[in-house]
């Protein structure tokens, strides 16, 4: 470096030295770190502290993060189980706090001798859970044994038809092994579809409608259905899968915009949170019932149930 540069350099030197430090205004919202991982069960207590809305602004000045931040944790909230809606120029509004399924908290409200009683499996995901039972009884799986899911992504109808995946529903398949003629097996699905409205009817205020072939409605539009399957071994059954889907407390968002006319759930019709464990005791508990109504030859009362509007 030249005589010249050296001294160039020196100077800038010494001007920087004597150049007051330029501080940077303090932000108002910190940026995020780790010590802010819990924000999101922070925002949780401020939805639950009262019913309605709660602005993004009011969350964002009262755990000191940006509103997209706040946005970013609801997220983070909804993928744990919790119904919150959202609006603009409204904010944030808890309808349903995440509703966990456990064979636990199923049994406090299940009444029946053998359903449920024996195996039970729960899914985070699966393609479906009548798949999975289906699986289970060729390996020799017990009567009565429940598969549960939180997510279906090949959830299926009559028909093949596919069957969407609410957030917060409840998805499962009983299985059974009866002894029944094969031709009896076709009541199997009404005797699903009445035991899941028998169940709602006596969870919720809400009032459905058992309708044929597959299908439980409040007012004209599908809150729930159902699909059997069987497997036979010399003619006569060997095993039987009951598949029961229910939205439970999904948002009206929540569904594509193709089913928005046709589908509800639960929490849309009565506007109150339904817990999904004790959904599905009641509905275990009144599937046994036609069950053993099925096994016993009383046919006839199935079939005075379903009635003359699904003969």
């Amino acid at each position: 470096m030249s005589e010249r540069a050296k001294g160039a350099a020196k100077t800038k030197a010494a001007a920087a030295e004597k150049a007051p430090a330029t501080a940077k205004a303090p932000s108002a919202i910190q940026p995020d770190g780790p010590e802010q991982a819990d924000r999101a069960e922070l925002i949780l207590d401020r939805l639950e502290s009262h019913d309605g809305w709660h602005s993004g602004q009011e969350l964002s000045r009262a755990l000191g993060v940006s509103r997209a931040a706040i946005a970013k944790r609801v997220a983070v909230l909804r993928d744990l189980g919790h119904a919150i809606d959202s609006a603009p120029r409204r904010g944030y509004k808890l309808l349903a706090k995440a509703d966990p399924l456990s064979r636990e908290l199923v049994e406090e409200h299940l009444t029946t001798r053998f359903i449920g009683r024996t195996d039970w499996l729960i899914l985070a995901e699966t393609g479906s859970t009548n798949s999975v039972a289906a699986e289970l009884a060729a390996k020799g799986a017990p009567e009565g044994a429940i598969v549960a899911a939180e997510r279906q992504t090949l959830g299926r109808g009559r028909k093949a038809d596919n069957w969407f995946s609410a957030p917060r529903a409840l998805q499962f398949s009983i299985l059974l092994r009866p002894k029944l003629p094969a031709g009896d097996l076709d009541w199997l699905t009404p005797a699903g579809v009445l035991s899941l409205a028998e169940a709602i009817s006596l969870a919720t205020s809400a009032r459905p409608l058992a309708k044929k072939p597959n299908d439980v409605l409040i007012g004209k539009r599908k809150v729930g259905g159902i699909l059997s399957e069987a497997g036979l071994r010399g003619g006569a059954p060997d095993w039987a899968v009951l598949g029961i889907g229910c939205n439970v407390n999904a948002l009206a968002g929540d569904f594509p915009l193709e089913l928005r006319g046709i589908a509800t759930s639960l929490l849309m019709e009565t506007q109150t949170p339904a817990s999904r464990a004790k959904l599905l005791a009641l509905t275990l508990n009144q599937v046994e019932f036609w069950y053993e109504k099925l096994l016993s030859g009383d046919l006839e009362s199935l079939k005075n149930k379903w009635g003359p509007q699904n003969a």
